[in-house]
């Protein structure tokens, strides 16, 4: 390859197939060039698409094999963030990690991460497929430290704004706003994996795919939507270290979270424990404790895993509660809350609980101890507990 570049941008779509070919002509026309004069051909492999990654596969395929030259196979979201950097390359220095968030439809990204050496891209994190609500679930805690290290890019900002929106006053930093796996971007890492050798056989490039299933039936979309994601069930002692897990790394610190004396102890009390598990594996992603009373119920704990906050989940453990209420006639709820917490207290306070006093240092905190509001909510014993999810 040469020092001189040429690069040509087209839109994807059903057109794409029909006009690459006389396009890559057009490019070696006007560099002077054969196809007999290439050393190697690079393609995007995905993940992306499922159309044109098949599309970009067999034209290399047929290309090489004619031009009997190896071929390089590219990882798509590592292209995104050169693009990104060759856009703003004040923004990432030696050191940087940028995440790449692609709109994969269906309420998922594509997902990547790569560390940025001064002349390379490593893998940080390869490509996955993330529901949408993984990224806030992720790093809307982030302290604003820690989020001025964050780099992101990718269509996933600008198809889906709204859902990023909390990130931005911490001081986020995104790059290339319109950063998408260009021509440029794409030469750039063909170059420098040709200078390590890295090629492959014409009979090696496939596309990478990280969803096993590209289309569902109406009937398969109805269904999902209608199976229940989660079963509710006691806990028990052996669910101890994965609600630990679990709890340890929702909380914004450590010392938030309850500690393994406080579950053991409230289970040799008899206190009502329930954890919320995944239908599919059973991976606990919320945990719920409670210690009646007379004609009351005080609610002691409850934490939900960082992926699964925002869906409801805390709303709907509270309507189990309010059931039980019900049950055991219980007229009152009552529960504390840190005041640090913005989002548990706003959640209560949509659900009817009023602050009603405040017990001064309660809480460990890092720096020293915290107060807890104590809240209260009153239970109608004639109405109907709502189970929400």
């Amino acid at each position: 390859m040469g020092a001189a570049v040429q690069a040509l941008d087209l839109p994807g779509g059903a057109q794409a197939s029909a006009q690459l070919l006389p396009a890559l002509q057009g490019l070696l026309r006007d560099a002077g060039l054969t196809w007999s004069d290439l050393d190697a051909i690079a393609f995007g492999s995905g993940p992306g698409a499922f159309t044109g990654l098949r599309t970009a596969c067999s034209v290399t395929q047929g290309l090489a094999l004619g031009a009997d030259c190896p071929v390089i196979v590219l990882d798509t979201l590592m292209a995104v963030a050169e693009d990104a950097r060759q856009q703003a390359p004040q923004d990432c220095a030696p050191g940087d990690t940028v995440w790449v968030l692609q709109d994969a439809r269906m309420e998922e990204l594509y997902v990547g991460a790569f560390t940025w050496d001064g002349a390379d891209w490593q893998v940080a994190q390869a490509a996955q497929l993330w529901p949408l609500t993984e990224p806030i679930a992720r790093w809307a805690q982030v302290s604003q430290d820690t989020a001025k290290d964050l780099h992101l890019c990718g269509n996933a900002l600008q198809a889906y704004p709204d859902r990023f929106a909390t990130l931005w006053p911490l001081g986020v930093t995104v790059m290339g706003e319109t950063a998408a796996p260009r021509g440029g971007a794409l030469l750039a890492l063909a170059q420098r994996a040709w200078a390590r050798g890295d090629t492959v056989d014409v009979a090696l490039a496939l596309p990478r795919y990280v969803r096993d299933k590209v289309a569902q039936t109406t009937a398969e979309r109805r269904a999902i939507a209608q199976a229940p994601r989660h079963i509710d069930r006691l806990m028990t002692e052996a669910d101890i270290p994965a609600v630990l897990e679990m709890e340890q790394a929702a909380c914004v610190h450590p010392v938030h979270a309850w500690t393994e004396d406080n579950y053991r102890s409230s289970l040799r009390s008899g206190y009502w424990m329930r954890v919320r598990c995944e239908v599919d594996g059973g991976r606990i992603v919320a945990v719920c404790v409670a210690m009646d009373g007379v004609d009351e119920i005080h609610l002691l704990n409850i934490a939900v895993a960082r992926a699964q906050q925002g869906q409801g989940i805390a709303r709907a453990l509270l309507g189990l509660l309010y059931e039980r209420c019900l049950a055991r006639q219980a007229s009152l709820l009552w529960l504390e809350v840190r005041p640090s917490n913005e989002r548990a207290c706003a959640l209560y306070t949509r659900e009817g609980f009023v602050e009603v006093g405040r017990r001064k240092g309660y809480y460990p905190a890092p720096d020293g101890r915290e107060d807890a509001l104590v809240m209260r909510r009153n239970i109608d014993l004639g109405g109907t507990a709502r189970a929400m999810d």
